[in-house]
């Protein structure tokens, strides 16, 4: 295998992926992960083209600039997986300080020849690997379990080449700015031909987390209401049978609560359709404070809302939705130097598995809701007797 033909293979193949995934960044800017791989990718290509010119071009060139943009390149991707997976912002800075430190000492001990320099930039790519791959097995929830596995393997087996390649170096080329004898190397070569292949791998996963998430977001699409963030009907019904069963199978207890925003057509006709939005969407804020984490609510019609608590007793749940109705006629929402005032009437309901399923409790929780109106509005109704 010739040095020279391995890295023009691989300059053309990693010039077409750079482009492709710039693209994709490009034309999916709310995927802010993309555009750290896509940024990693192109000081990647970067990297190749000076390395291609080792033993031609200065060694501060293709040496000393070309490991440091490695360097860079690995640690923004290492800020795409982790926005993929994790997405909240580092709040301790030190690791970048450390990297950039290493970067300038690394820096000024080429430029004056130090042996064994190449180890300020060897060690902390491998810890990146390293770090990286952990972060993707510890935090690759769904639905990103799968392409967190096998991106996170892809990054330890590119962590022990690079390792290995580093004590070939330190054994070998202790003077990082003559590598260019390893070329004719076997070692050098074919380490080289493994890291590459890698790269080719997560070049894939790149792809792999894009879909995922894309695919993530239409579902999140087809099963909320764009207008309130709430659930729509049919994440609601998937999420009942979901509970319902649950219900059956371990004994827990299931209620629900329907609610409807009291004369909301007249602040439509009398205020626009501006305000009637404005009030449903701090009816589904309000009522979202207050929910557990696995509570759920759901924009079931117009101005019509239904909460589903797991694990709570039809009593607990009159408790909730009370205080839920208290909250929002308490509330003063802001709208065109004024402020809409907004009350619901509220029906609960539990589940009873002999009484018509989950149906049942909907449709229990519908008519004690109407009871609610019927009897001046801004109050509660148990669907029982």
């Amino acid at each position: 295998m010739d040095y020279g033909t391995l890295f023009f293979s691989n300059i053309a193949s990693m010039s077409v992926f750079a482009v492709c995934i710039t693209l994709l960044a490009w034309y999916n800017r709310q995927v802010i992960g993309m555009r750290w791989l896509a940024g990693g990718m192109i000081t990647l290509l970067l990297k190749l083209m000076l390395q291609s010119l080792d033993g031609i071009t200065y060694p501060v060139l293709s040496d000393m600039v070309a490991n440091e943009l490695y360097l860079l390149s690995i640690t923004m991707q290492m800020m795409g997986l982790r926005w993929f997976v994790i997405r909240r912002p580092i709040r301790n800075h030190w690791p970048f300080v450390l990297l950039g430190a290493a970067i300038v000492t690394y820096t000024i001990l080429f430029l004056y020849q130090y042996p064994y320099s190449g180890n300020l930039l060897n060690l902390p790519f491998v810890a990146v690997c390293v770090y990286s791959a952990w972060m993707l097995f510890r935090h690759g929830h769904k639905p990103f379990v799968t392409v967190s596995r096998v991106s996170a393997v892809v990054l330890f087996l590119e962590s022990v080449v690079a390792a290995y390649r580093a004590a070939l170096t330190n054994l070998h080329y202790m003077r990082p700015w003559e590598t260019f004898r390893a070329d004719s190397d076997p070692r050098w070569l074919y380490s080289l031909a493994a890291m590459f292949l890698l790269l080719t791998i997560m070049v894939m996963c790149y792809l792999w987390f894009l879909v995922t998430e894309l695919q993530s977001e239409l579902t999140d699409m087809a099963l909320t209401d764009p207008l309130t963030g709430a659930m729509n009907r049919r994440a609601l019904e998937e999420s009942a049978r979901r509970e319902a069963a649950r219900s059956m199978r371990a004994g827990h207890l299931f209620s629900m609560v329907m609610l409807d925003i009291d004369h909301f057509k007249c602040v439509n006709d009398t205020r626009g359709h501006a305000a009637g939005d404005r009030a449903l969407q701090a009816v589904v804020r309000e009522i979202k404070k207050m929910l557990r984490i696995h509570d759920l609510i759901a924009r079931t019609g117009g101005e019509e809302f239904t909460i589903l608590l797991p694990d709570t007793a039809g009593t607990e749940a009159l408790i909730v939705a009370e205080r839920v109705r208290r909250s929002i006629e308490a509330l003063d929402e802001p709208f065109e130097g004024d402020i809409l005032k907004i009350t619901v009437s509220l029906g609960v309901s539990q589940f009873d598995m002999t009484n018509g399923g989950w149906e049942g409790m909907m449709r229990r929780a519908d008519q004690a809701m109407y009871v609610a109106k019927e009897h001046g509005r801004n109050l509660v109704s148990a669907g029982w007797s």
